[in-house]
């Protein structure tokens, strides 16, 4: 068997600039949701500078499921226009062995696509040239000072390769990172699997179509991608540990076999295996998400299980609702206690919406009795015949396509 390994290719920024004495607004983190929100603040008006630790971003072939609501927020953001993207059109729902499955279609919800998938490393490049005039590289920040006056700046400490730096600024997003920060605590528990993250390509791909597989030894989702040689696609299988150890120990060959058995015969054979990993995966809550002149977005907030595909759209509408609280709230008041309050209030509703969603959806799936499959399955049945019901799965489907 056939098997393409991917490019050892590096994206090398600008060399590192001068840090800012000042900034109203400091973001810690370049990755997606940091830039998308600096670049949302600088719409408004805001004056923002981005800190991001690596010098470089390196290729990361991570598949992210885009939603079509966070696709319009990238289009606005000019972020979205000649990124590789694929459409999904159609989620097809099913509980191996069993009878019943449902697909979730974009026809339903009205839209041109429930949602898209991206590489990470695309769309984290599409970002930062958004924000190339605001990002600092090389600058990995480490802490917070605030000062005893409610209308004094905070001062953000970071490290570069020339020694310390302190920036003074009116609030400090956190957007990356896991770091302890005052008045903030991380909750976290580790699953008891991992996800097996697959590149393949299918025998029998069809274009716009995506999966959701319950299997015995655990859920998995299948996410398309447009490549030159056709339709490929991303598997992210969570499994037991020691389960992901011994698939990850197989030739390809063998793990095509496993694979194929699991997914059943609708894709056909596996034609080759491009690319695999393996995450540990972490359940991880900030309680609460805001500090004195601090709130937490994206991955610093939560850190949700990727099966489900929640992570980033609910990371980009916290930088949305952020971005849109700091462009209606006047200059002086930034970072203040009310504000930041206002801020918490206003996310915590979708916030655990994601991180219940998510959670439940591996609790469910992960039940691998016969009379529970059994279950699930008679349910995706009743799903296919009861428009309503389809519908709300819609809402947040299967890989967190927030409508």
């Amino acid at each position: 068997m056939a098997t393409r390994r991917k490019p050892d290719d590096t994206t090398h920024q600008a060399p590192p600039r001068a840090l800012p004495e000042s900034a109203t607004v400091v973001v810690a983190g370049g990755g997606p949701v940091g830039c998308a929100c600096a670049a949302l603040l600088a719409r408004a008006g805001i004056d923002v500078a981005v800190l991001e630790a690596s010098n470089s971003a390196g290729y990361d072939p991570r598949a992210l499921a885009v939603a079509w609501s966070s696709r319009q927020t990238l289009a606005d953001l000019g972020a979205w226009e000649g990124l590789p993207a694929t459409p999904m059109h159609h989620v097809h729902v099913s509980e191996a062995g069993r009878p019943g499955s449902a697909t979730l279609d974009a026809s339903t919800a009205g839209l041109p696509a429930l949602g898209y998938t991206v590489r990470y490393g695309d769309l984290a490049g599409a970002l930062r040239a958004a924000v190339a005039a605001s990002l600092y590289t090389g600058a990995r920040v480490t802490g917070i000072d605030v000062p005893a006056a409610a209308d004094a700046p905070a001062v953000v400490s970071v490290e570069t390769a020339d020694g310390p730096r302190r920036i003074e600024a009116q609030l400090l997003v956190v957007a990356d990172g896991q770091g302890d920060w005052p008045g903030i605590r991380r909750h976290a528990r580790e699953y008891p699997h991992q996800a097996l993250l697959i590149d393949l390509r299918f025998e029998h791909a069809t274009e716009g179509w995506a999966w959701e597989r319950f299997t015995p030894e655990g859920p998995m989702a299948i996410l398309p991608r447009l490549t030159p040689d056709g339709v490929s696609h991303t598997l992210v299988w969570s499994v037991p540990p020691q389960r992901a150890e011994a698939l990850m120990a197989l030739d390809d060959a063998a793990l095509a076999g496993v694979i194929r058995a699991a997914v059943g015969p609708r894709l056909g054979r596996v034609l080759a295996i491009e690319a695999r990993a393996v995450r540990r995966t972490t359940l991880a809550v900030a309680r609460p998400r805001t500090g004195p002149r601090l709130a937490m977005i994206g991955n610093a907030a939560q850190t949700l299980h990727p099966i489900a595909g929640q992570g980033f759209n609910l990371g980009l509408r916290d930088a949305a609702a952020l971005a849109a609280r700091l462009a209606d709230t006047p200059h002086g008041e930034i970072g203040s206690p009310a504000m930041l309050a206002a801020f918490e209030r206003g996310r915590r509703s979708d916030q655990w919406g994601g991180v219940a969603y998510t959670d439940g959806l591996l609790r469910v799936a992960s039940l691998g009795s016969g009379p529970v499959r059994l279950l699930r399955g008679l349910g995706l049945a009743a799903l296919e015949v009861l428009p309503g019901a389809r519908r709300a799965l819609l809402a947040r489907s299967v890989f967190g396509l927030h409508l």
